[in-house]
């Protein structure tokens, strides 16, 4: 798609970015830009379906500004709707979609969208029939996302360390948690504080300077369950430490298993999950399974540079 096809642009007012930047500081940023823009639509969350609806049955390429779990939504209403493909503009916490992508800020995504665009379909992964793009997890992700969100009023100075110790007293709260999961029918036991299911399989990082959680491919068409089963505290500490610096995947109390059917068992009868950062309570057992190719996105023709 040429670059100076206009965009439609819409964007989750109460994300983060807009919320620490400011509506004013991002339409300047779009604005500046050499992004062509058609339309640029701030919206409430409640009311972003109803612009969702709207914007996509214009014809000009779509973008839609906010964190990953404003991007699981989307994907949600336009794989069940009209199959439109849309681009993504990281505005929240994490932004691992964007991460990905390889566009980490607001203006590495607008240079790399304005230097033109193709149509990529990539893999869809699904809980108990509800879609992520990403990973959903049970145990202490789910908790500490909670904990986030009970606290986002904070500064992030005083917020990161806070989170880190919660996160930590989890691990050790839970580290005798009994789970069971089928992998393509095969049968595994642990004990775990914390199981992330990935739609595809997340790198190996070993470089400061390299994101953590980005995934190796898109289009693998496999599921990835990694496993924890730290047991002591000093255990856990190792495990965040590479968590925030990288090869966390090396981490010798870390398992990794791969899939396309993933069913698991817990000793409750409804656990907390986290779905792309959003927390929702389920019935289990939890069944994860993966459509291939089954969402449509526009991501920049070329790589982006860092900005």
């Amino acid at each position: 798609m040429p670059a100076e096809t206009p965009f439609n642009i819409l964007i989750n007012a109460k994300s983060g970015t807009v919320l620490n930047m400011g509506q004013a500081a991002i339409e300047s940023a779009i604005e500046t830009s050499s992004l062509p823009v058609a339309e640029l639509c701030f919206s409430e969350p409640e009311d972003m379906q109803t612009h969702l609806e709207r914007l996509s049955k214009a014809e000009a390429p779509l973008l839609i500004g906010g964190g990953d779990g404003t991007i699981r939504e989307t994907a949600k209403y336009l794989s069940t709707h009209n199959k439109k493909p849309f681009g993504v503009l990281p505005f929240g916490t994490m932004n691992l979609l964007a991460q990905d992508l390889d566009i980490t800020t607001l203006q590495a995504a607008l240079s790399a969208y304005a230097a033109g665009v193709r149509e990529e379909d990539v893999d869809a992964g699904y809980v108990n029939g509800e879609l992520f793009l990403c990973c959903a997890s049970v145990g202490t992700m789910p908790e500490a996302s909670v904990f986030r969100e009970q606290n986002r009023e904070q500064g992030s100075l005083l917020l990161m360390p806070r989170m880190f110790w919660f996160v930590f007293e989890s691990l050790d709260r839970h580290k005798q948690e009994r789970v069971v999961l089928q992998i393509d029918g095969k049968m595994r036991k642990f004990r775990t504080p914390a199981v992330v299911i990935s739609n595809n399989r997340f790198k190996t990082t070993t470089k400061l300077t390299e994101s953590n959680f980005k995934r190796a491919t898109l289009t693998g068409g496999r599921l990835a369950a990694y496993i924890q089963t730290t047991k002591t505290r000093l255990a856990h500490l190792r495990f965040l430490t590479r968590l925030l610096i990288g090869n966390w995947k090396e981490d010798p109390d870390l398992e990794e298993l791969t899939g396309r059917h993933i069913t698991l068992w817990s000793k409750h009868r409804k656990d907390l999950v986290s779905i792309d950062g959003e927390v929702e309570e389920m019935l289990t057992p939890l069944e994860f399974t993966l459509k291939p190719k089954s969402i449509k996105l526009l991501v920049p023709a070329l790589p982006s540079v860092p900005a």
